[in-house]
């Protein structure tokens, strides 16, 4: 078994390299969907599989926070803003 897998060192390589490059271009060229659902479950995986960890994309959910702004007559109001 360690014969074949010596022997075979640049195919596993490149089959190795070639589903992390498949799965980096899905990630970058998607939305990050709701975590929740099944698509959301999915996607870590396919994230995994292209190694990006941590922080290094956005989590796909949206929270909301009240924010003061100020008005042009003088006054202050909350307003949602979202953010990603």
């Amino acid at each position: 078994m360690i014969e074949t897998l010596l022997s075979n060192q640049a195919a596993i390589l490149e089959a190795v390299m070639s589903v992390v490059v498949v799965a980096s271009l899905i990630v970058a060229g998607t939305k990050t969907p709701d975590p929740d659902t099944v698509l959301g479950k999915v996607y870590k995986l396919v994230e995994w599989a292209s190694l990006t960890f941590g922080k290094a994309k956005e989590s796909g959910v949206v929270v909301h926070e009240k924010i003061e702004v100020e008005t042009v007559l003088g006054t202050t109001e909350k307003v949602d803003e979202t953010k990603k």
